[in-house]
Parts: C-alpha cells; structure tokens; sequence
C-alpha cells in the first residue's frame, strides 16, 4: 500500500478545502503546495497514479496497457482482500496540465473499463501521488542491515526523494507519522554580515571547517548550543565507525545495481583528519598567506552529464530547519571553489543531518538520515554572500 505518498488523496491538510473544487483548480494549489519543497529536487517528478481492482486478472491487463503510454507499473494486493492496486509511474515536468492529463485519462479510462464482473465491482481510480519521503535507518550495534537503506539514502542524495525526519526529540525511531519540524533559519544578510565585520577572528586559520565553525559563532548563542549540535563527535569507537559506514554505505555495488549513473570519486570520511597532507588546497582562496585546505566528506560525479554532488554530514540531536544552518553552507561554499569542481558544468551540495536514535520495541540502537538539503553554490546570492563572509574571514574586507 502507497498511503504513506503525497498526492491528491492522502491525508493533506488541503484535501479538504480541495474536494469542492474544479479539478484544475484542485491540482494548481496541491502542485504549488508540494513544489515549495519539491522543487529542489529538480525539473522532473515521479507521479504515481493509483488504481484498485477487485480481479487480479483484470488489474494485469490494466496494468500492461499503461506501460505501453510510458508507465512503469507495479501490482499488489492487501492481504486477505480482493483489492488488487495498480501503481502506474510516470517521470513528467509536474505542470497542472501534465497531472490533469493523465489524471483525466485515468478516470475515464476507468469509469469505461470493459467489464464481466457486476457494476457494482467497478475499478476504482484513487488520484495521484509524489514519491513516498524516506528515512534511512542503519543499525549502530554491529547488525548487518539490508541494502534498502542504502538504496533508500540513494534516492534522496540522488534528487529522487526528499528525506523525512523520524528521530524524536528523546532520541526514539518513530515509525508512524512525522516529527515536528523546526522553522526555517532566517537571518538578514546585510545585518548578518555586519556582525560577522565585528566579530571577526584575530588568528583566522586556512581551513574550511575553522571558516564554518566561525560562521557558527556569529549566530550560536541565539540558536542552540555547541554541545547539542556537536555531541555526535563524542562516543565510543565502535559507533563511530559504525557511523562511517552509515554515511557512506551507498558503494560501488549499490551505484552500479541501483544509480549506474553516479561514481563516487572522493571519500574523505576514513582519511586522516588532522594530517595536512589528506587536505585539498584553493590557491586563490588564501588566508594569511596560506591556501585553503578543504576536505569534502563525499563527491559524486554523474558518468553521463558530468554534474558534481558534494556533501557535507552533520550529526546532531537538535531541531532542525528546513534550509539548516549557514556554517553548513559556507563549509560547502568553500568546497565548490576547488578547481577541478568549477570545471564541472553543473554542482550541487548537499547538507545532510544525522542522528542517533533507538527503537522502542527492541531498543536497538539507530544511526537515521533526519535531514538532505540541495543548493547550487553558483546561484548568484549564494556565492556572493558566503564570498562576502570568506573575505571578511580572512580581513580582506
């Protein structure tokens, strides 16, 4: 069952509102709903039409005809029942014309189907859906896991998802529903950056994670506290390890099965991370007469356009926005400034939030992806404000 998606037919705090209105005007304020998240994640989407028979039979003649308009279909029953579903998907640009289309083809095609059964067991035509959100969650004691999580981390790195944050406030997995979610971080950036002019370091260090922890104090005794974001850093070997091998468990075996199209090029997750030779350098980026040393976590590189994906982890227990916190990005500013990434035709960085938590049932202990945010470091107000507070860093402004 696919009631966990988000689509016309779910539980939105919209569907109400919805049901009296034309169908255009319905899917206008849904799609406009879903996109202010969405529309991160790139110009297409993957649009699940939903469609329930009561004879498999019929569902898989149903079935084979839609794949022949371009659906990739999957069939499946509610056990005990005589409800056969049929999920036809479809990778579209997500315009009101695009869904109505096909969610008009759906109903009629349906409210025509070529029966034998009596018209009371008519198939019935439930609505569209986005992707389901996912939440990757790895086993912190040592317990292999299946390669789902793996897959499941792929798809939201990847832009096919978003992530869904289930790890509560007291640190538990929750299953069913959602967590509350943090409101986005806001600041001013012409305040922002008079601040930051006033507290600048008097020994700034050539490294990105010294500009990111810097961009962290100019905001950190008004949001939160070290000690709750940092906490991760502090454990017992064996976690952190398991821990390494969470962040980077999407392999050579889960891109070649499941993303063919994306190589991992750079894992600076197992380097030294004090030895000054495991560093990168940006030679125009110097502090103090020094070249930036930068360290990504993850690089990805797309075998077939050439766009790089680099990702920066966090690990952390507190709330968290929906645009995370400016260290993280100024952290990845710096990154996107490497030469061989400005020679790639497209980047994206990622920020992504981890944290532990335990399950109720069997209290076994979890590492869980709780947060994945994409930007293009090349968008014009994001290189000119995190140049603007690197130069000020470094008191050349």
């Amino acid at each position: 069952m696919k009631d966990w998606q988000e689509g016309l037919n779910t539980e939105n705090p919209l569907t109400a509102e919805l049901k009296m209105k034309p169908l255009i005007e319905k899917n206008t304020i849904l799609l406009a709903d879903l996109e202010r998240e969405w529309s991160a994640l790139g110009p297409l989407r993957s649009i699940t039409y939903t469609i329930h028979f009561d004879d498999e039979d019929e569902a898989r003649v149903f079935a084979r005809e839609t794949e022949t308009l371009g659906f990739d279909t999957d069939l499946s029953s509610v056990h005990q029942s005589r409800d056969w579903i049929v999920y036809a998907t479809r990778s579209m640009e997500p315009t009101v014309a695009n869904v109505t289309y096909w969610e008009e083809w759906f109903s009629a095609r349906v409210e025509n189907w070529d029966r034998q059964s009596h018209e009371c067991c008519r198939p019935r035509f439930e609505g569209w859906s986005y992707p389901r959100r996912e939440a990757p969650a790895f086993s912190l004691e040592g317990r292999p896991w299946s390669n789902t999580s793996a897959r499941e981390r792929g798809q939201i790195l990847f832009g096919q998802t978003l992530a869904n944050d289930q790890v509560t406030p007291k640190g538990r997995f929750q299953y069913l529903g959602s967590t509350t979610k943090a409101p986005p971080f806001r600041i001013i950036p012409s305040q922002f950056l008079t601040k930051a002019r006033a507290r600048r370091p008097r020994h700034a260090e050539p490294t990105a994670s010294k500009f990111a922890q810097w961009l962290y104090s100019l905001y950190a005794d008004a949001y939160g506290n070290a000690q709750d974001r940092e906490e991760g850093k502090v454990a017992e070997e064996a976690i952190l390890a398991a821990r390494r091998s969470a962040y980077t468990c999407i392999d050579a075996n889960i891109l070649s099965a499941s993303f063919p199209d994306w190589q991992l090029i750079h894992n600076g997750m197992n380097t030294g991370q004090l030895a000054i030779s495991d560093y990168f350098k940006i030679a125009d980026l110097n502090v103090a007469g020094e070249a930036l040393r930068v360290l990504p976590d993850l690089i990805y590189r797309s075998r077939r356009t050439g766009e790089i994906i680099i990702v920066e982890i966090k690990h952390s227990r507190m709330a968290i926005p929906s645009n995370l916190w400016p260290n993280i990005w100024g952290q990845l500013w710096c990154y996107a400034q490497l030469e061989q990434i400005r020679e790639a035709p497209r980047v994206t960085v990622v920020g992504e939030v981890w944290g532990d938590a335990w399950t109720r049932r069997t209290s076994i202990r979890l590492v869980c992806l709780r947060a994945s945010v994409r930007r293009n470091p090349r968008a014009p107000a994001y290189d000119r404000f995190f140049r603007a507070l690197f130069d000020i860093y470094r008191g050349i402004d």
